[in-house]
């Protein structure tokens, strides 16, 4: 009876402690990383509207090609395809790739956002920033508001050739963020959405929406690296399935343990 006792509490011990244990985090860099026990990995690229077009909001989107998308020691950062390596024509005027702050991930002139591909549906819950234009950048407009999006459709997103103002339904916008803080994990996706596939970037009113207050001055960060839990583990299934708390799990342990007690009792 003991015996059947210690492994019926171990076995809900180890449950409600899978309960606490559910998140993974990815220290991102260029390319692809795995994240706790690299049992999900994560693909990095970099992209902005630096294609054709009249307008910013008509400017299509590109793929950032190798090189531009860089891991500081603040974490990735994007060298837009748009800016100056050095005094020469058919760049933006004060776009100097490699320079602080050009060499965040910003929406001065472009917008610029990292996109996330995961091998498996994740629920993303906190980004870290290890450089912010806020806590690092003291010249004028400095500020680190950013956007988050994860893609909700069918099969995999195109975005070479589309504009941030005309991504379409099949993106949700997660939400636009005031201030991110330096070295801390930020708290996004409070909508509880899971997706294989997300856009975190500078604050970018053309595809995830305008809000109240952050149109200020320009903004500037370094993304460090992002948590989450990975769909279908333990304490992190997408609804309408639900993982039963730790209580109910030891009520459950309780009502197998008087199922042996009866047994026992009937077999005397």
């Amino acid at each position: 009876m003991k015996s059947e006792f210690k492994i019926l509490c171990g076995t809900v011990a180890l449950l409600m402690a899978g309960q606490v244990s559910a998140t993974t985090t990815w220290t991102l860099q260029a390319g692809s990383v795995g994240g706790n026990n690299n049992a999900v990995t994560a693909n990095s690229t970099a992209w902005a509207n630096t294609g054709a077009g009249a307008t910013v909001n008509q400017q299509v989107l590109e793929k950032q090609s190798a090189g531009y998308l860089q891991h500081y020691s603040g974490g990735l950062g994007i060298n837009n395809l748009d800016g100056c390596t050095f005094a020469a024509n058919n760049c933006d005027v004060g776009d100097t790739v490699y320079s602080v702050p050009e060499h965040a991930i910003d929406n001065n002139q472009r917008y610029e956002m990292v996109f996330l591909s995961f091998s498996q549906s994740v629920k993303l819950t906190n980004a870290e920033f290890g450089w912010t234009g806020t806590s690092d950048y003291s010249g004028s407009g400095g500020d680190s508001d950013y956007s988050v999006m994860a893609y909700t459709g069918s099969g995999a997103p195109v975005l070479a050739g589309k504009m941030w103002s005309t991504l379409g339904a099949d993106w949700t916008s997660i939400g636009n963020y005031a201030n991110a803080q330096k070295g801390t994990n930020n708290a996004i996706n409070p909508s509880s959405i899971f997706s294989s596939y997300w856009l975190i970037g500078a604050y970018n009113p053309l595809a995830a929406g305008n809000t109240a207050g952050l149109d200020t001055g320009n903004d500037y960060l370094k993304l460090h690296s992002v948590t989450g839990c990975i769909s279908g583990t333990l304490g992190c299934t997408p609804p309408p399935v639900q993982v039963p708390e730790p209580s109910s799990l030891a009520l459950l342990g309780l009502g197998i343990l008087g199922l042996v007690r009866l047994r026992k009792h009937k077999k005397a």
